[in-house]
């Protein structure tokens, strides 16, 4: 399962790369559009659990979730750990100045979000304090939003042992 499942690991990382490389070519912006990202996670759910049933298959169209659950959760932590050393890369390497330009473009939108909910200045500039979004660019701060997003693999890797498990059938007679 292991090799399996880091040869996984590392197809959904290049593809993250790419996504992540056409949406900066195309406009950095969209790195924190919803839409952007809510697609991305379809995506990635759907390919952990595609390369998942191709390795059921391998066993013989039979697996529990339990090992569905870690061949996913193993997929997607390399995964991470490829889009982590990218997102490095990206902020610090090939476009310094792009963590500044998202910090902006995130300050806007939540300032834009709390209007349209009413919020008085006061707790928009709270707000805007609390974010500290710089910090999230640094290594550090990746480093750090990865732990966090381990949570997340957690829950997804759930979805997919979900959707890869199949039981072998009890015949009663």
């Amino acid at each position: 399962m292991k090799d399996h499942a880091l040869k996984s690991g590392v197809i959904l990382g290049v593809v993250g790369i790419l996504i992540s490389l056409t949406a900066y070519i195309i406009d950095p912006l969209l790195m924190i559009k919803w839409w952007f990202s809510l697609s991305s996670l379809v995506l990635f759910i759907g390919l952990v659990s595609y390369f998942g049933i191709q390795y059921r298959e391998i066993l013989g169209g039979f697996v529990s979730f339990k090992i569905g659950y870690i061949y996913s959760i193993i997929t997607f932590v390399l995964a991470g750990v490829i889009g982590t050393a990218f997102n490095i890369l990206l902020f610090h390497v090939i476009d310094p100045d792009l963590p500044q330009l998202i910090s902006e473009a995130i300050i806007e939108q939540t300032v834009e979000m709390m209007e349209g909910f009413g919020a008085n200045q006061e707790i928009i500039d709270q707000a805007i304090e609390d974010a500290d979004t710089p910090a999230t660019f640094t290594v550090m701060g990746q480093i750090k939003s990865f732990g966090m997003v381990l949570i997340f693999y957690t829950l997804m890797s759930l979805i997919s042992g979900a959707i890869i498990k199949r039981k072998v059938p009890e015949f009663t007679e």
